[in-house]
């Protein structure tokens, strides 16, 4: 269509087009966001968690004392105490929770000195810790990321 000289511009129909694009661009790029989102809360709270636990290894060289994590999950929390879990302890701090409520605590099992099992790890001035793993789930998706704490050396290792 020919427009007349000296009218320089877009027609509505060129506008709404353009709209439309904009509008379905905007649709698929906000669904992709939310689950980068979701991916990444799932990931942080793992990684945070192995950082408390790295934290209270390093605590117990420092320190020369036994600091222990406890994991509650029904509350999706775990908590640092110096010398034992629990009452018999001194919080190092407040509970700390996963980074969201889609992201739960998993089957936390430790094994004890005297052979039992537990959901609390324990981090001895020696370097040792006791044996055991949790995993960081998340709702909706089929990915954990498993942590694994080393009886002898008291590594921390994270893995999927």
């Amino acid at each position: 269509m020919r427009r007349p000289s000296g009218h320089a511009g877009f027609t509505m129909i060129e506008l709404l087009v353009v709209m439309v694009i904009i509008g379905a661009l905007s649709a698929l790029g906000t669904s992709g966001w939310s689950r980068y989102q979701r991916t990444v809360e799932h990931r942080g709270s793992a990684q945070e968690l192995v950082s408390a636990l790295r934290n209270a290894q390093q605590a117990s060289f420092a320190e020369a004392a036994t600091f222990c994590v406890s994991f509650d999950t029904a509350a999706r929390s775990y908590q640092v105490f110096k010398f034992a879990c629990g009452a018999g302890g001194t919080p190092s701090g407040p509970a700390d929770k996963t980074q969201s409520s889609r992201v739960t605590l998993v089957t936390p099992t430790f094994t004890q000195l005297n052979g039992s099992t537990a959901s609390q790890v324990s981090f001895f001035p020696r370097g040792s810790a006791t044996k055991g793993s949790v995993v960081v789930a998340r709702q909706g998706s089929s990915r954990m990321y498993t942590i694994t704490v080393e009886g002898l050396t008291g590594r921390v290792a994270l893995s999927e």
